[in-house]
């Protein structure tokens, strides 16, 4: 299969409206990285609650529910909520687990009978050790295994969610490889971000792009395999220069920004910053949208930024008037997510650090580079300068890398 061809199915399922359910507040692993932590309980959600949410999801339109958790297999209902959730009328149902209760063979079976379509499970090395210290749980490596195993036994689609970290950055090819010898050919691979656990072991899990890109090259090169499926979660594009059709669609920002409605609807209402603002920003895949918010809320408007003058010299790109959203009293955050998405959402490469005009300039937006590479972006030498100037809105901010 081509590049071409996988980037369409990727974007087409990445498009599809999905649901997601949480069904517990608990978990049997304790990984150093989990952002969820802090929601963790030890409760279930009542099965009437889960249904009702269910059938919300799907008058919504969604036919892709996700059941997920803390880990959902810890649920006693799971297998009535699988039934329940085919009998709505979802045509897909996935779980995203740790797989230990998968090593469970009458389990793994049952899941089958009620109707699971898919598995995804969380296995973040192939090496017991690393393994373990990221679970914190001793045994869970040889279960997890099982799980896997199991899962594929029976036939499931399954794939694997690796959360990316100082741990297993170095081994992270030797990972894929020894799970596609498995059997899978479908990979998630997660940026952590700066909740829950993952935050308070920062020093322990988050990781530089100047260390980390030779070790993701590595890994990135077995995308080049016509039966391989490797997504990012939450990836800086930045990290991704030479491997642009693995950018993830710009539209998943939505999923993550619903999940904070809330919170950024608080303030811009009534000036509540959001609890997590401060340090952890620098570490967070969303730093640049919540930048945007505040100068939307300073200003009473924000102006879409201008592409670089290393496109529109070689016509690549027309430069028009800036388009502008103005803070109505009847705020749409899915609107203004929109706006950013086409307006806002631009990248640099890692060469645009040694470029004259880095500070002057904010790159690509984000589907020209998923569509075209950062190769489109050409550094400016100094006798260059005025040929390159890029000008903006007085006050616009710039694009970091």
């Amino acid at each position: 299969m081509s590049a071409e061809n996988k980037l369409k199915i990727k974007d087409k399922i990445a498009q599809e409206k999905k649901h997601w359910v949480r069904l517990t507040r608990v978990c049997n692993n304790n990984c150093l990285f989990c952002l969820d932590k802090d929601s963790q309980n030890g409760t279930v959600t009542p099965f009437s609650q889960i249904v009702k949410d269910l059938k919300k999801g799907y008058q919504e339109g969604a036919s892709r529910a996700i059941l997920s958790g803390g880990d959902p297999t810890l649920h006693p209902r799971l297998l009535e909520i699988i039934k329940k959730a085919k009998m709505i009328g979802y045509q897909h149902i996935q779980l995203i687990t740790n797989g230990r209760m998968l090593a469970y063979e009458n389990f793994t079976r049952g899941l089958k009978q009620a109707g699971l379509d898919e598995i995804t499970l969380s296995l973040h090395s192939h090496l017991r050790k690393p393994f373990e210290e990221m679970t914190q749980v001793k045994g869970s490596y040889l279960q997890s295994m099982r799980g896997l195993q199991n899962a594929l036994n029976y036939r499931f689609i399954v794939s694997i969610d690796i959360v990316i970290n100082k741990i297993n950055l170095g081994t992270l090819k030797d990972t894929l490889k020894f799970f596609i010898k498995f059997g899978v050919t479908e990979f998630d691979l997660l940026h952590p971000i700066p909740f829950g656990n993952a935050w308070r072991n920062k020093d322990k899990i988050f990781y530089s792009v100047a260390k980390a890109k030779k070790y993701l090259d590595k890994a990135f090169e077995l995308s080049k395999n016509r039966d391989l499926f490797i997504w990012t979660n939450r990836l800086p594009a930045v990290f991704l220069e030479g491997h642009e059709e693995l950018i993830q669609h710009p539209i998943k920002l939505k999923d993550e920004i619903k999940n904070r409605e809330k919170g950024l609807k608080n303030y811009l209402k009534i000036g509540q910053p959001l609890f997590c603002f401060g340090g952890r920003c620098s570490y967070c895949f969303l730093e640049e949208f919540c930048q945007d918010l505040i100068e939307l809320k300073n200003k009473g408007k924000l102006f879409s930024k201008l592409p670089p003058r290393c496109l529109v010299a070689k016509n690549r790109t027309v430069q028009t008037k800036p388009k502008t959203f103005w803070l109505a009293k009847n705020f749409n955050l899915d609107k203004f997510t929109d706006f950013y998405i086409k307006h806002r959402y631009f990248v640099k490469s890692l060469r645009c650090r040694r470029c004259q005009f880095y500070n002057q300039c904010d790159g690509a937006q984000i589907d020209e580079i998923r569509a075209k590479g950062f190769g489109i972006l050409k550094q400016r030498p100094l006798k260059n300068l005025l040929a390159c100037h890029c000008e903006r809105p007085k006050g616009a901010r710039q694009t970091r890398v």
